[in-house]
């Protein structure tokens, strides 16, 4: 799917769990350090998983402080409840600027190293996902969208919209990076080995 397909989609149709996800044999001879130099992208990965579950836990507390929307507005005054949405609002924004970056980074940068490599393996698990990336974008901006709107309306509707987005995104965040540390490792350590 392209970007402008990728907009209309409903948020369930936004996974990377579509097809078979091609898959990258093992290369022959690596070497311990290469081994450990493909580690690295897992490193990476956990330092933006543990940014997200600091925002779960955030937004669970918003959710605690949520009530019918008629008292919820009558609430919003309160410091603390108001102070925990602007602070998702602005760790979600920072949080997705640090995965939009780590994406571009992987497509401009380490991608292109590997696919010099003419294996056709690594080619297709490399497109496949550049694809993922694209859904993981999606998701990044409707993310933003929904935490500025609960934001400026903090109401059950936009709340759930934005609980359902993040649950989404925090979803295909984990398999994409499984899929991506599990099948890159190698040629990650073997061909990009500083990252």
């Amino acid at each position: 799917m392209n970007k402008d397909q990728l907009r209309t989609c409903d948020l369930c149709d936004l996974n990377v769990e579509f097809d078979e996800r091609p898959s990258m044999p093992s290369l022959e001879n690596v070497t311990e350090a290469e081994h450990r130099a493909g580690m690295h992208l897992a490193a990476i990965h956990r330092m933006h998983l543990r940014d997200m579950q600091r925002l779960a836990h955030v937004l669970e507390q918003v959710e605690q402080g949520a009530v019918s929307p008629e008292v919820f507005a009558q609430e919003v005054s309160n410091v603390e409840l108001t102070h925990n949405m602007r602070m998702f609002g602005t760790m979600c924004g920072r949080e997705c600027q640090v995965l939009t970056f780590h994406h571009d980074a992987e497509e401009h940068m380490i991608f292109p190293q590997l696919e010099q490599q003419n294996i056709q393996a690594l080619s297709r698990v490399v497109n496949r996902l550049k694809q993922e990336h694209l859904i993981v974008h999606e998701l990044i901006k409707r993310l933003e969208t929904a935490a500025q709107a609960l934001v400026q309306n903090p109401d059950e509707r936009n709340f759930a919209r934005t609980k359902a987005t993040f649950a989404q995104l925090h979803t295909v965040v984990i398999s994409h990076f499984g899929y991506e540390e599990t099948e890159l490792r190698e040629a990650l350590g073997r061909f990009v080995p500083v990252m």
